[in-house]
This record gives structure tokens, C-alpha cells and sequence, in this order.
């Protein structure tokens, strides 16, 4: 069989037709829809991906959103329970401070009371013992106590402060007597003692008048030109009146309270004294 050569290019040139053909009128159309086609799908991609970034961006705004909307939740409710516990505070303290008021005042009125009844009884007992004390030394006076308290008395005398024995010295006048009065009769040698105790004192043997007085309890008064030196168990029981008023009270330091009289350093000799005849 031979090949024609004619036949052989119309059989290309209409193949190279055809081509032609196909890429003008199928190819490009589809390769034109298909261009068209990825361009609307990679808009459709790019505006997916854009959604989704927004949606990402809302989410996210979303979420810090939510947070502060808890941050602020979780500093409401702090502020509300520091009120809370702040209000709770202050009532507890009104209440404690008031309950502490209550009790002071009740405290202050049982020790008021407490107080009043402690010194009603102590002035009672205080009182008391005052008279029982009075009554006792006068019953108990006898010649031996009345020697005693002369010894006491001149021991007063010796110790008279400065002062005191320089105005009994000014006040000394011969034509005035000292007057010294006694809770008890005083025997003649007890009365010499007591001259011969006021001339060694005074540095002169002065006129004495000697009385008694029921005012005294157990001592002797000395009075001349208005001044007076005064020792007697009334003397003690005064310093120990004060002492338990001020015990009872409280008022008066302990310091402020008179000195109690000084005791005698022995007592009155037998033998000095003149045996009256």
C-alpha cells in the first residue's frame, strides 16, 4: 500500500484544525470558567479565612470580655464581703465597747456598794473597838498605870519640840500657875514628880494647880496661857481613828497621818519619889 503524501499533510493540516479548533472553542472557554472558578474560590478562601479571623477576634474579645467581666465580679464581691467584714467589725466592737460600758458600770456600782458596806462595817467595827478600848482602860486604871502614865508624861515634857517649849518659856509668868489637869487624883509624890519634871523642863520651879477632868482617858493635860500639852490614851485612839479612817477610805496617804506619841523609855522609879509622912 502506498502512502500518498498529499494525503499524508491534509490528514496533519486537519489535525493541526482541529487542535486549533478545540483550543479556541473548548479549551480556553473551560480553561476561562476554570480561571474564574479558582479566582471565586480563592475569594470565597480569602474571605473564609478573613471570617474566620474575625471570628477568632470576636472570640477573643469575647473571652477577655468575660474576664473582665469576672475580674470585676470577683473585685465587686471583694469590696462587698470587705464592707461586710467591715460593718461586721464595727458592730462586734460597738457591741464589745457597749458590753464593756455595762460591765464597767456594774463593776463601778458593786464596788460602790461593796465599798459603802466595807465602810459602814468598818466604821461599826472601828467604832466599836474605840469603845471597847476607852472602856478598857478605864477599868483597867490603878495606881500602878497612873505611875506609868506620869512617867509618860514627863518623858512628853523633856521631848517637847523647840518651838513649842520656846513659847511655854515666854508664856511663863509668876503671878499664873500651870494648870495641870488628870483623869485621876494624883498622889503628892506623883505631883512632885511632875513639878520637879516641869523645873528641870522650864529651868524654874514654876506654881502648879492640879485638877481632875472625866474628859481625859488615862492622861494629863498641861495648859498655860492658852497652850496646852496634852497626853493621854485619847491621844493613841485618835491616831488610831485616823489610821482606820484612812484605811476605809483611802483617801489620806498613810504620810499624812498624825505620828503616834512617843512610849517612855522605862518607867517611872520607885525611889526618887517622897514617901508622904
Amino acid at each position: 500500500m502506498l502512502i500518498n503524501g498529499f494525503t499524508v499533510f491534509a490528514q496533519i493540516l486537519n489535525f493541526l484544525i482541529l487542535v486549533a479548533l478545540l483550543r479556541w472553542v473548548l479549551y480556553k472557554p473551560i480553561l476561562r470558567v476554570m480561571g474564574q472558578r479558582q479566582q471565586q474560590i480563592q475569594e470565597r478562601w480569602q474571605g473564609a479565612e478573613r471570617l474566620q479571623t474575625e471570628a477568632q477576634q470576636t472570640l477573643a474579645d469575647y473571652q477577655r470580655q468575660q474576664q473582665d467581666w469576672e475580674a470585676q465580679r470577683q473585685a465587686q464581691l471583694a469590696a462587698m464581703r470587705s464592707e461586710v467584714e467591715q460593718e461586721r467589725q464595727r458592730q462586734m466592737a460597738q457591741l464589745r465597747q457597749e458590753a464593756d460600758q455595762q460591765r464597767a458600770s456594774w463593776q463601778a456600782d458593786l464596788h460602790q456598794a461593796q465599798a459603802a458596806l466595807a465602810h459602814q462595817l468598818g466604821q461599826q467595827v472601828m467604832q466599836q473597838t474605840l469603845t471597847m478600848a476607852r472602856q478598857a482602860m478605864t477599868d483597867l486604871a490603878n495606881a500602878d498605870l497612873e505611875r506609868q502614865m506620869v512617867a509618860v508624861f514627863c518623858d512628853h515634857l523633856r521631848r517637847l519640840p523647840a518651838d513649842q517649849h520656846h513659847t511655854l518659856v515666854q508664856a511663863l509668868a509668876p503671878d499664873l500657875p500651870i494648870a495641870i489637869r488628870s483623869s485621876f487624883s494624883l498622889s503628892p509624890d506623883l505631883q512632885q514628880h511632875i513639878i520637879n519634871a516641869l523645873g528641870s523642863t522650864f529651868g524654874t520651879t514654876p506654881a502648879v494647880e492640879f485638877s481632875t477632868t472625866s474628859d481625859l482617858i488615862c492622861g494629863l493635860e498641861l495648859r498655860l496661857a492658852g497652850q496646852e500639852v496634852v497626853w493621854s490614851f485619847d491621844t493613841y485612839l485618835a491616831t488610831l481613828e485616823q489610821r482606820l479612817a484612812t484605811a476605809l477610805t483611802g483617801k489620806i496617804p498613810s504620810s499624812q497621818a498624825p505620828p503616834e506619841p512617843p512610849l517612855p523609855d522605862s518607867t517611872l522609879p520607885e525611889t526618887p519619889f517622897p514617901q508622904p509622912s
